[in-house]
């Protein structure tokens, strides 16, 4: 009969200390990079993340690339126009929840601009119409949705996403050529805190 309070106690102590141990403490925070960027142009693409609840957060994700203020030649980037930087605020709905892997659906909208190249027509003082190749700063605003996947990895530390996402225009068509003028895709990695 003495053995039975001390195998309770002991079984008691051995289910408490399981329990602590299948606890996962919960990472509001996540900071990433795009490697897709990175690898393919040489731009970088830098996310913040912040966690409202199990299923939805939001951030922001700031871009700048390699044909940024100081490029010069236009051959390299989009043609007559390049796009110099970009900031998109987003808003994420987790399907089952931030678990170890979740498909997400996202909604954006993108603030970017650069540079425009173009020969435009232009009337001299006289009257008369002149062709001259003008380079100009525009900016412009685009709203987008996207989807994918993320995984947490290592303890929940480190996150892995896959996304796809598009968008169009709301001030200006400037990339009449794509029909698309914003499109967020690529490979995150990140680290959890």
């Amino acid at each position: 009969m003495k053995r039975l309070p001390l195998i309770g106690f002991f079984l008691g102590i051995f289910c408490s200390s399981g329990q602590e141990s299948t606890i996962n403490p919960t990472y509001g925070n996540d900071i990433a990079m795009n490697a897709s960027h990175l690898m393919v142009d040489q731009s970088a693409y830098l996310i913040y993340e912040n966690a409202f609840s199990k299923n939805f957060s939001a951030g922001i994700g700031v871009w700048y690339g390699r044909y940024g203020l100081n490029s010069r030649n236009f051959n390299d980037g989009y043609g007559k126009y390049t796009r110099d930087y970009g900031i998109t605020p987003y808003g994420r709905w987790y399907v089952r929840g931030n678990q170890r892997n979740s498909f997400f659906l996202q909604i954006f909208t993108s603030l970017y601009g650069g540079r425009s190249n173009e020969v435009r027509r232009r009337t001299t003082t006289e009257g008369y119409g002149v062709y001259r190749r003008e380079t100009e700063n525009y900016t412009n605003l685009a709203l987008g949705m996207g989807m994918g996947q993320k995984f947490l990895l290592f303890k929940k530390r480190i996150s892995l996403e896959l996304m796809l996402g598009l968008g169009g225009d709301i001030i200006a068509e400037y990339y009449e050529d794509f029909g698309v003028s914003v499109a967020q895709s690529g490979i995150n990695l990140g680290f959890r805190f």
